[in-house]
C-alpha cells in the first residue's frame, strides 16, 4: 500500500523505485524517471532530457 502523500514521478505517475534518471532541464515538471519507462537500462552518459522536454526543445528550435 503506497502512502498517498508520497511524491509521484515519471511518465507513469508512480512513486520512486529502482533505478531512476533525472531530466537535465531545470524546468522539467516531472524531473525523475524510472529507467524502464524511458527505455534506459543504464545511466546515460552526459546530459539526458526526458521525452517531454526533448519534444519541447525541438519545437522551440523550429521557431527560430
Amino acid at each position: 500500500q503506497n502512502d498517498p502523500n508520497e511524491p509521484r514521478y515519471c511518465l507513469c505517475n508512480q512513486v520512486s523505485y529502482g533505478d531512476m534518471v533525472g531530466c537535465d532541464n531545470d524546468d522539467c515538471p516531472i524531473e525523475w524517471f524510472h529507467y524502464g519507462c524511458v527505455g534506459l537500462t543504464q545511466a546515460p552518459k552526459g546530459k539526458w532530457f526526458c521525452p517531454q522536454c526533448t519534444a519541447a526543445i525541438k519545437r522551440r528550435g523550429r521557431r527560430n
